[in-house]
């Protein structure tokens, strides 16, 4: 309550046009709605290093974060919950450095969960969000720097349940998504990222992580990829700036079933397949267990104009896949560029013997073209008409503690130390 007096007087003054006083006060941890009626009025009086926290409700808000250093964090993921109702756009919209989303449920927005933005251009995602936005003066392309968004449960949304775009230095851990028409979870158009991605769980979306022009250490582990139309494709697309995507690390996840047509479509989408490097370069894809897709479980694919480039695949267990590896660059490319294939456990490969074909020696050798026929797209269901996801963990310790400011760089796992995960 004291809180909320200060802030009325703060108003008050900018009001008759003396100095706003909230800037200059040391930050603190406020409730919603003890302290603030809603999380934008928390938020626009922020200041860096504010904890604000929320308690059980449902919230109809679409909250804009352009302050740095903020923490908003539900006190009980499955009980603090943001409804869109079908009408307003994201949840969270953050286009400040270093803000952290935490511990909450997040459905039913026309576009987004939580996304991160480095444009600062908020009409970007209102109509034609996939237009790129043009580069600096210098030809380099801005990024948000630093964000965290943890123990989220974000369903049923317009396109993405967490989209980090032109952002970097980021870590989206503990995070469900089910339901989306575009992808549970998007890293796109960054360079590097520098971006951890664990422990997260993407079911039933027409893609599980869509990592578009996502390049330089992202790391993609210890997750669970169930469900959906796609499991996971690092790819390259002109549509976005930073083309081609590179360097993306997939290791140490479960990838299964990926072949479910009762699931939200998306436009020109593939179906059925584990893990697709779609035009990819330099990308990792290691000791994942990958099950039960009806048309590849590791595909290295060109994905037009894009070949991939220098990807190695290696120490995967495959299973019960139509065909457990494939390699189909476009047919201009007759040699396998770089790509390897090398102590994988697995039953089919086109082409076949893959790995003696491919071997991962640093050498070049010239392929015969495989001819890729793939399925059509079946038609899929409405995201709005999906169940609703199951409680899940909501995030531990005492949550009345504020947080550290996040690091400039995320702390990267050690890839050495992940295994084949268990059946």
């Amino acid at each position: 309550m004291i809180r909320s007096i200060a802030a009325a007087v703060c108003a008050l003054l900018a009001s008759v046009g003396l100095s706003a006083c909230s800037s200059a006060r040391d930050p603190g941890t406020y409730a919603v709605p003890g302290d603030y009626a809603t999380v934008q009025d928390a938020v626009d009086d922020a200041v860096p290093g504010d904890l604000i926290l929320i308690s059980p409700g449902t919230y109809a808000e679409e909250i804009t974060v352009d302050v740095d250093d903020v923490t908003v964090r539900g006190l009980d993921r499955n009980e603090v919950i943001f409804d869109g109702g079908d009408d307003l756009r994201s949840a969270f919209i953050v286009t400040g450095d270093g803000v952290s989303i935490e511990n909450m449920t997040v459905h039913s927005y026309r576009h987004n969960g939580v996304i991160f933005t480095g444009t600062g251009e908020l009409g970007h995602f209102e109509d034609d969000y996939r237009d790129p936005p043009e580069t600096e003066d210098d030809g380099t392309v801005p990024h948000l720097e630093r964000f965290h968004v943890s123990y989220v449960t974000s369903y049923n949304n317009g396109l993405y349940g967490v989209y980090a775009f032109q952002s970097r230095n980021g870590v989206i851990d503990n995070v469900y998504a089910s339901g989306h028409p575009d992808s549970g979870l998007y890293v796109g158009q960054c360079d590097p990222c520098n971006t951890v991605i664990d422990a997260v769980t993407m079911e039933d979306n027409a893609i599980g992580y869509y990592g578009t022009n996502a390049s330089g250490k992202v790391y993609v582990v210890n997750s669970t990829f169930r469900g959906n139309r796609l499991g996971l494709t690092p790819n390259s697309q002109t549509q976005e700036l930073l083309s081609p995507q590179r360097e993306t690390f997939v290791v140490g996840n479960v990838i299964e079933d990926n072949d479910n047509a009762n699931t939200p479509p998306i436009t020109r989408g593939f179906f059925g397949g584990g893990i697709a490097i779609g035009g990819g370069v330099a990308n990792y894809v290691a000791r994942n267990l990958v099950t039960g897709h009806d048309v590849f479980g590791i595909g290295v694919v060109g994905f037009n104009p894009f070949d991939p480039e220098g990807n190695v695949v290696e120490g995967n267990v495959l299973r019960d896949n139509g065909t457990d590896l494939i390699y189909g660059p476009s047919s201009a490319v007759s040699t396998s560029a770089g790509n390897c294939f090398q102590g994988n456990d697995f039953t089919t490969s086109l082409p076949e013997d893959i790995e003696t074909l491919m071997p991962c020696d640093e050498q070049d050798h010239p392929l015969d073209e495989v001819d890729l026929r793939y399925p059509r797209d079946p038609a899929g269901v409405d995201y709005r008409t999906m169940d609703a996801p199951p409680a899940q963990t909501t995030m531990p310790g005492d949550l009345t503690v504020a947080p550290a400011p996040l690091p400039t760089e995320p702390t990267f796992p050690d890839l050495d130390a992940i295994t084949v995960p268990s059946a």
